[in-house]
């Protein structure tokens, strides 16, 4: 049956970690990894000085003030300084840290559910910048591949959010003409949804942990689940669709 114009949108590009994967947990086992190969005691203090370190770094990339492999070096630069690691680089430590970043992938409470109940009736592609052999992996180990149709990351398009390059280029090559029909979402206000705004999409902002938006950057709509999602997703045809399905 075709729904098109009937839909409030057809087409999602939609962030992977913290929006459909827990890149946290995930962060948390592969850094655990590293330090217990360098001989760095984990700690709670000792793990949250890596997390602190990269987020300055990933937000420093977002904004377009250093370049990924900077970051990818650096963050791990500052551990071995931090805990007086010696014999290693940088670039060592963090291709340890990939390595066992691939092989992790904490999918959400919800996120397959929320795929598999809307891939019939929108296109899907996850809009990352993370790298591309890294995610890739980690898309096929969550199974979220087996519902997306396409992946964008930052390494594939030569841009990463929130420059409106990367979300332009995923609808170009999806074929998508229509971006009243797009809807961009994600849990990061500055990457996701300023990303989003800039290329004139309508954004949905998935606050699952009900944060407060002390920002200037408004989303088009905010869930704080993936069922939310969904019925922002399909419109009014939500109840028709599950209403239905409820009755085969």
């Amino acid at each position: 049956m075709y729904w098109g114009d009937t839909m409030a949108y057809n087409c999602l590009l939609i962030d992977f970690d913290e929006t459909l994967v827990s890149f946290a947990e995930s962060e948390k086992q592969c850094i655990a990894k590293v330090y217990n190969k360098y001989g760095i005691p984990v700690t709670e203090e000792n793990l949250n000085f890596y997390h602190e370190i990269n987020e300055k770094y990933w937000r420093d990339y977002e904004n377009g003030k250093i370049k990924k492999g900077t970051l990818e070096k650096a963050r791990f630069q500052k551990v071995i300084e931090k805990f007086g690691v010696k014999n290693v680089s940088g670039d060592t430590m963090n291709k340890d840290y990939e390595h066992y970043l691939k092989f992790s992938a904490v999918v959400m409470d919800g996120a397959l559910e929320f795929l598999q109940d809307v891939e019939d009736y929108v296109t899907i592609a996850i809009v990352t910048n993370g790298t591309e052999d890294t995610q890739n992996s980690r898309l096929k180990i969550s199974k979220i591949m087996d519902y997306a149709d396409d992946v964008f990351t930052s390494e594939r398009t030569g841009s990463n959010k929130p420059d409106k390059k990367i979300f332009l280029t995923a609808l170009k090559t999806l074929g998508i003409e229509n971006y009243k029909k797009v809807l961009v979402v994600g849990d990061n206000l500055n990457s996701d949804i300023k990303g989003g705004r800039n290329a004139g999409l309508d954004t949905c902002w998935v606050n699952f942990k009900n944060q407060e938006n002390n920002t200037n950057i408004k989303p088009t709509y905010t869930a704080a689940d993936f069922e939310e999602l969904k019925r922002i997703v399909l419109g009014e045809k939500y109840n028709m669709i599950f209403e239905k399905k409820k009755k085969i």
